[in-house]
């Protein structure tokens, strides 16, 4: 069954913007080139100062009537090529104590590290973009300090950091998407590395919680709806990592989750070119 790919080009500052209006015409995955982290292979550079998306769709005509509502072209993808694509250039990497390692790649896991074998299929998250990165990194600070904490992975995508909290040491661990072929390939990928989490396609308010952290690697604009609902899920005590963000839009996103009663994490915060991770946490009760 093919995917449908829509192409456009961009002002560099607008991408984040088109991104999220891509995502509010069906998009099931969007790709941003912009000169940041790893990208899709096959894909041009742009020229300075712009960016190039491209937004994949299950459905011809979603594909088609956001190709019209935003000025870009539609292209068709077998789902077969577009995984194969992601085998190009993929190698494993070793981001804070985790060792990402392509399901076709072997590689010896260096000492003291946590394995995570990976497929992304046809979800994203494959730890080379700065976001995913940033998350990994923070997860492996936190859970060092908080073993056997409970984690909550908001839109998990491949699983990746869902996966990774298991391996450091995480107690519960549950992921949530709403793609359900992301919460498919997350339970692949789950079973691949023996890790046992809790995936659903259900709303965060149907979840059970709290949770001690809770990650959502997701967009800014997204994160600010979801504030009061991210931190409801969050126990007292608790941390939230936020990420997705372009620093510019960091102090509005922290300003979304003070206002439901959370405060900065002193030093919680990181940042990687362009993209903020933002820490917050709940008082004690």
């Amino acid at each position: 069954m093919p995917t449908y790919s829509v192409t456009l080009e961009t002002d560099q500052p607008r991408a984040e913007d088109l991104s999220a209006e891509l995502w509010e015409h069906g998009a099931s995955g969007v790709e941003v080139r912009d000169g940041e982290g790893t990208p899709m292979p096959g894909l041009p550079v742009p020229p300075p100062g712009r960016a190039i998306l491209v937004a994949w769709f299950a459905d011809l005509d979603a594909a088609g009537a956001a190709a019209a509502a935003l000025g870009g072209a539609v292209a068709e993808v077998p789902d077969e090529d577009w995984g194969e694509t992601w085998k190009k250039g993929l190698g494993p990497m070793t981001i804070g104590r985790v060792f990402v390692r392509p399901s076709w790649v072997d590689a010896p896991v260096p000492a003291g590290l946590a394995e995570v074998v990976l497929d992304p299929g046809m979800a994203f998250g494959t730890g080379t973009h700065p976001t995913t990165s940033l998350c990994l990194a923070a997860l492996s600070d936190l859970l060092a300090a908080r073993p056997g904490a409970s984690v909550l992975d908001v839109g998990t995508g491949s699983g990746l950091l869902a996966i990774a909290a298991r391996k450091l040491g995480a107690g519960r661990v549950a992921g949530n998407d709403n793609d359900p072929v992301a919460v498919d390939v997350a339970r692949e990928n789950a079973e691949r590395n023996g890790a046992s989490l809790e995936l659903t396609v259900a709303p965060l308010p149907a979840i059970r919680g709290p949770f001690d952290l809770v990650v959502a690697n997701i967009l800014a604009n997204t994160l600010v709806e979801l504030a009061p609902q991210l931190a409801a899920q969050l126990a007292p005590g608790g941390v939230v990592l936020l990420s997705g963000i372009l620093a510019p839009q960091a102090d509005e996103v922290r300003a979304a989750y003070v206002a439901q009663g959370l405060a900065p994490v002193p030093g919680g915060d990181r940042l990687e070119g362009e993209w903020a991770l933002l820490a917050l946490g709940k008082k004690h009760a």
